[in-house]
């Protein structure tokens, strides 16, 4: 279970962008994300120590202890 604020996140950029901003621990992919996507946010952020996991009907990204700082 999820205790902390969960930031929403329209699109790939914009997930990616609320994580190397360091504000958020939690970013909800609140579109209709295509397995292709999905691979590729998950090869970037989770090789990096992020967790993806099922909440509700949408995947949340979850940072564990400081932000990862992650080129564009």
């Amino acid at each position: 279970m999820i205790k902390e604020p969960i930031c929403n996140a329209e699109n790939y950029s914009q997930a990616c962008e609320l994580l190397r901003s360091g504000r958020v621990k939690h970013v909800r992919l609140g579109w209709q994300i295509g397995g292709d996507e999905f691979f590729k946010i998950a090869s970037d952020w989770c090789d990096a120590g992020a967790k993806i996991k099922k909440h509700d009907d949408c995947f949340v990204i979850s940072l564990k202890g400081f932000p990862i700082p992650r080129q564009a």
